[in-house]
């Protein structure tokens, strides 16, 4: 499925784009249910991040909190709505990354080699990377939630469930074991058109 991933460069699909001008807009008058609507929407992407540092749950709350508040700080900065994606998974991957150095579990600032500006460097180019791999499996995750008939359950069961087996698909779908393999091959390849009718491989 990592396949899937390459070359998205962060963009956003299937209409995704299209009112997140408005919500940031409506957002910046402080209209409450467009913020729980960007939270909403969200929540996902944002939470995967700490969870991809692998910090504990508590940990990965603060982030997710502390990702909203810093958005709620910077609503008025940002220029392109469409950005927003990357905005928030940036700044998630570096209040992780602070989070991890808090614990010790990264060596103090006064040890890191080349200083602080390589540090912070490095920190932007972790962030950045981890921003557009984040929105990349955000959206190839919504497209196969837009999957028809068996395909998206087959899909998420297959690679978006942690564990689950070819016996799992058969007792939860109802799908003879020895048919799963061409019936992936025929919603992948149907989850492949989608993404390049959405302009994802571009």
């Amino acid at each position: 499925m990592a396949i899937l991933y390459h070359q998205a460069a962060g963009m956003s699909l299937f209409g995704m784009d299209s009112d997140l001008t408005n919500l940031v807009e409506r957002c910046r008058r402080q209209d409450g249910r467009a913020w729980s609507t960007i939270v909403d929407r969200f929540s996902r992407l944002v939470y995967s991040i700490p969870r991809r540092y692998r910090l504990g749950e508590d940990d990965a709350a603060d982030v997710f909190q502390g990702t909203f508040q810093a958005l709620f700080q910077s609503i008025d900065r940002i220029e392109d709505p469409t950005t927003l994606p990357k905005w928030l998974s940036v700044t998630a991957s570096r209040l992780s990354m602070r989070c991890l150095r808090s614990q010790s579990r990264v060596s103090s600032l006064d040890r890191v080699e080349g200083g602080l500006a390589e540090l912070v460097a490095s920190e932007d180019k972790d962030a950045e990377e981890n921003a557009i791999e984040s929105i990349q499996a955000s959206t190839v995750r919504e497209a196969v939630n837009r999957l028809k008939g068996r395909c998206g359950p087959l899909l998420n069961l297959l690679y978006l469930t942690d564990g689950s087996t070819y016996q799992d698909v058969c007792d939860r779908l109802g799908i003879p074991i020895g048919a799963i393999g061409p019936t992936k091959a025929r919603c992948l390849e149907k989850l492949r058109r989608m993404l390049e009718e959405a302009g994802f491989f571009e």
